[in-house]
């Protein structure tokens, strides 16, 4: 991926040792807007994958569901569902995640989300934990980089609006 290309991008880790992703970047913003943006539903449709999604279920809490359904500039559909293992609200996110069609339900990975503000921009990190190097890196090189930071320049104008508009 050309960094160049984003703004922003995610600062991207694969541990040698371990089957994990780990992201991170820093949000110019502060973090109950960028809580706000990734926990509501409304905002989630316009930032996640190309930022045309159906969120058919979005319950942003401990044992909350979730299912997004990701069409692409294309048409093609693709489902990613999962449940919220541990949400500490401003804080963490634990979830589960899987792609319909590409795993069964017990092939799922663990995200979690970390969030902190810091002189007035929230940093972000993500570990995606996966139970092999096959699973993981086939996710790698399924583009998954490229569609994060795509995500998160749609993310970026959806806090730009906001704090335009006094949401903040």
């Amino acid at each position: 991926m050309n960094d160049q290309a984003f703004p922003n991008p995610f600062k991207t880790e694969l541990p040698e040792d371990e089957p994990l992703i780990i992201m991170s970047r820093t949000f110019n913003a502060p973090l109950a807007l960028v809580w706000k943006v990734w926990t509501e539903r409304e905002h989630v449709a316009h930032w996640w994958g190309f930022g045309n999604n159906e969120v058919i279920e979005y319950d942003v809490r401990t044992g909350g569901k979730w299912r997004i359904v990701g069409i692409s500039p294309d048409g093609t559909r693709w489902v990613m569902f999962g449940t919220y293992l541990a949400v500490e609200p401003k804080s963490m996110i634990r979830n589960t995640f899987v792609v319909e069609g590409m795993a069964e339900e017990d092939e799922r990975y663990y995200e979690e989300h970390h969030f902190e503000e810091r002189d007035g921009k929230t940093h972000y990190r993500s570990v995606s934990n996966f139970p092999d190097f096959e699973m993981r890196n086939g996710v790698v090189d399924s583009g998954m980089e490229w569609g994060a930071n795509v995500s998160m320049v749609q993310f970026d104008e959806i806090l730009e609006r906001l704090k335009a508009e006094g949401r903040d």
